[in-house]
């Protein structure tokens, strides 16, 4: 038998986990990186070890002990955020039929109805794997934190997208420059925001630590020049909105502030999400 591990002189532990192994579902309960059940309460050291114990003395193999662990939850945030990012994309091509010559239907967007749900299990997926027994640390504040705003920006996408769709509008030719900035700066700042995410990805993953703070305070700096671009040039087409009020239709009037909401909202949780992944 080997000694690499320090096992518990007492068995007992050893004997409840195995117990707690094999037993159904609904008789045991893990949270927080610890197992309970029968009113015995232990942490994932002590988990960890006896589990190890059990592997070693042949008493559980080890596709059994790979099921007790949940492995990390960054994986399936990680897939959550890329889903997020492409959500933008998808958003950012309805924005640029924003503004067209010819009065025209709005394009149709099916995504809108399939990545909900696909986000949603992904969501479960990480707030599972952080329910369950893990062989490190999770820092499970900031995993649900980031999650958080990961689906908080993800609802601005939604909401925006529905907007967009609602009517093509109908619009003086005056606003057609300022417009048309707009849906280029939102392209730019979309831009930013993935190719930023990206990057401190990447360097995340590789361990470059110097290059990747050096990275995060360029990449802030540049997203918020693109974000508070992307403000004022919505204040500036309100103010404009306001002033031509009597051409407009106002039905046209109110989904033009509506768009422009959702917008400064977006944008905010843009940033608030590299501030996130900057923590």
């Amino acid at each position: 038998m080997s000694s690499r591990f320090p096992y518990p002189k007492a068995l007992s532990l050893t004997r409840c986990l195995y117990w707690f192994a094999t037993c159904p579902d609904d008789k045991k309960h893990c949270s927080g990186g610890s197992a309970s059940f029968n009113s015995i309460q232990f942490n994932s050291t002590q988990f960890t070890t006896a589990t190890l114990c059990l592997v070693d003395n042949g008493l559980m193999d080890l596709e059994t002990f790979a099921s007790l662990f949940s492995g990390s939850p960054y994986k399936p945030l990680l897939r959550h955020r890329n889903a997020v990012l492409n959500a933008l994309l998808q958003l950012n091509r309805q924005m640029q039929s924003l503004v067209s010559e010819h009065i025209q239907a709005p394009a149709c967007t099916p995504w809108i109805k399939e990545l909900p749900h696909q986000l949603e299990a992904m969501e479960q997926e990480v707030l599972s794997r952080l329910q369950k027994p893990s062989l490190m640390a999770q820092p499970r504040e900031v995993v649900i934190d980031l999650l958080q705003t990961q689906n908080q920006l993800a609802h601005q996408i939604f909401r925006l997208s529905e907007r967009l769709s609602y009517r093509p509008l109908r619009l003086p030719a005056e606003m057609i420059v300022p417009l048309n900035n707009l849906t280029r700066q939102f392209a730019e700042t979309v831009y930013q925001l993935r190719q930023g995410v990206m990057e401190l990805n990447t360097l995340s993953q590789g361990g470059f630590r110097k290059q990747h703070n050096k990275s995060q305070n360029g990449f802030r700096k540049s997203l918020t020049d693109d974000v508070d671009r992307l403000r004022k040039i919505s204040h500036d087409i309100r103010e404009q909105t306001c002033l031509m009020e009597s051409e407009i239709d106002p039905v046209d009037v109110a989904l033009l502030f509506l768009i422009l909401d959702d917008i400064g909202d977006l944008s905010l949780w843009m940033r608030s999400l590299i501030t996130h992944l900057q923590a």
